[in-house]
Order: C-alpha cells, then structure tokens, then sequence
C-alpha cells in the first residue's frame, strides 16, 4: 500500500535501521496489502506520527524492555523511545506482591475451574491455545487446530470466545466430542494465570504484542500463529530474532492444515534438538524480563527516570 512506492518489488528484501532484515510479508498487513479496510490503521499511524512531528521532544512510553529490543528504541533521532515492560503485574514476574495480580486486559469474565484442571496435568505437557480479544478464526481454521490437537493427543486448554450474538463457534466441531476427551474449551480465562502454571508448555498464539511480551515473560515457548496487522511482524521476532517459537506456514488458500499444526506443537513440546534449544531461549528471555523490573533494572530505572523529568517539566 503505501511503502510500495519506496520499494521496486513488493517481494525484494527490505533493509530498516534497529530492525533485522525483513521481506515484505514481515511488515504489518496494512503496509502492502491493498485493502480498503486497512486504511483505518493507515490514517490512524498517520496521525500519530503528525502528533509526534509537532512536539519539541516527543518521548514515548513503550512495552517493552532495553535487552530485548535496545537497537529499535535508539533508533529514531528526533522521539525518544522509553522501554518499561514488560507490563505485566509483580506477582506474575517474581511472586514477591501476591496482591499485585489485577490484569486490566481481562475484559471478560474468566471461568475459574480451568486452574484445578490445569494443575492436574503433567510438567509442560499443556497446549495453550488463545487468539486475544479481537481475531476471528473461520470455522475452516478452527477445524484444522481441532484436527490437529486430536493428531497430537496431547492436552490442551483452549479459549473460544462466544459471538456478539452469543453463538458457540466450538459448537460446530466435527471432533468437539473426541477433542473434550484430551482438553478443555472455556469461552475466556485470565493468561497470565495461565501462562504461569508449570503444567503449560507451549502457547499457540495470534502473536499480538501482549500476548507474545506475556509467554516470553512466562518462560512459555510460542507456535506462532499470525493473522493480520503487527502479529506477522511479531511472528518474524519470535522465531527467527529471539529464537523462542516457531512459525506455522500456510497453504495457498490462507490456511494452516492440521498436520501443520501438529508439526509445530511437536517442535515445541518435543524432545528435539530444536526444541530444547527453544525452551532455553525462552527461559533466558524470562530471566531478562524479570531483571528488566527489579528494582534497579532498566525498565524500572526508566520509568522513574522518565516520573521525574515530568514533574520537574522536562517532559
């Protein structure tokens, strides 16, 4: 859309300061593609950047922490990028505030037997699967993760939320039966609480920037799972920057059969090399992100660095 006119091809590998390199199927959806829809986030990226454009010393507050995006946040010359995540409450990084577990990202009411089923399970054994608050999964897609959990036969919690008119996407499941024999299916649940449980080995996920800063948090390893806007982009970091998930690949037609699926799952929570070397990527990132909001970590230091220039009027 509207980089296409800076690039000669839309397929060509494009080059951008404090980012790796990227192919235009890396860049959010909006930018190449198209699609009247799209113009929203166009315009609404537009705006911003003019807001940007008239401050003297714009600065911005971002959810993310120094070690893991450093060159990104420096890149820009005139806005200050401030990293303070992860945005995560204390109890979920180092359990020292029980009380700090408030999740303002819960917009939905959670049902809470899924934790005593959710313990009942083995080490790292559980698929999490969640597309957020937003994404819609045809029920072509739905399907095929159905399908693709039952080849895995591993267990699993997955989160289906109702329709605007209350219908039950998981309703309509050729395999909802054999699939509860393995698993569960709640309409919504509190992730972090989720992601925090030992017993959950992987996250399939939509990649939104939440979502995948919570699993990297958690120590969870990702089967990414990109569906429009920023996700792919997020995608491209989880599996070949931070090296901590791995990416499904699509047919011609968009979508992601089951045994595509059940290839990445396996990666994942397998005993491969590929997997080990995942889980500990992870857990370094974890350690990162926890060191990022102790007391002297880089996002804690920014945050109040950033507190008192704004009330000494700097900001």
């Amino acid at each position: 859309m509207f980089l296409l006119q800076y690039f000669q091809a839309k397929d060509q590998i494009i080059e951008l300061p404090g980012l790796p390199l990227l192919n235009s199927s890396d860049f959010p959806s909006f930018v190449f593609d198209d699609v009247k829809s799209n113009d929203w986030a166009v315009e609404s990226i537009k705006n911003q950047i003019e807001i940007l454009n008239s401050e003297e010393n714009p600065r911005i507050l971002v959810n993310t922490f120094d070690a893991l995006e450093l060159n990104a946040l420096r890149v820009l010359k005139n806005v200050t990028m401030v990293g303070i995540g992860p945005s995560i409450p204390s109890s979920f990084l180092d359990e020292k505030d029980q009380k700090d577990n408030f999740f303002a990202a819960d917009m939905i009411e959670s049902e809470n037997n899924y934790i005593e089923w959710l313990d009942a399970r083995a080490n790292k054994s559980v698929i999490y699967i969640a597309f957020g608050s937003y994404a819609e999964i045809s029920s072509q897609w739905m399907e095929e993760i159905g399908q693709g959990l039952l080849k895995c036969g591993r267990p699993f919690l997955w989160v289906v939320r109702e329709t605007l008119s209350g219908e039950k996407p998981e309703e309509k499941l050729t395999c909802k039966d054999e699939l509860e024999k393995i698993g569960r299916i709640v309409h919504w649940c509190s992730q972090m609480e989720v992601l925090k449980r030992p017993t959950v080995g992987c996250f399939l996920t939509h990649c939104g920037w939440n979502s995948t800063l919570e699993s990297l948090a958690s120590g969870v390893p990702i089967v990414a799972c990109p569906i429009w806007n920023d996700q792919v982009c997020n995608a491209k970091l989880i599996q070949d920057v931070w090296k901590i998930g791995v990416r499904v690949n699509a047919n011609k037609e968009g979508i992601v059969k089951r045994d595509e699926f059940k290839r990445c799952i396996e990666i994942v929570l397998g005993g491969s090399e590929e997997g080990e070397e995942l889980r500990k990527n992870v857990k370094k990132w974890k350690d990162l992100a926890k060191e990022a909001m102790k007391e002297n970590g880089s996002s804690n230091v920014n945050l109040k660095a950033y507190v008192n220039e704004f009330l000494l009027g700097h900001c």
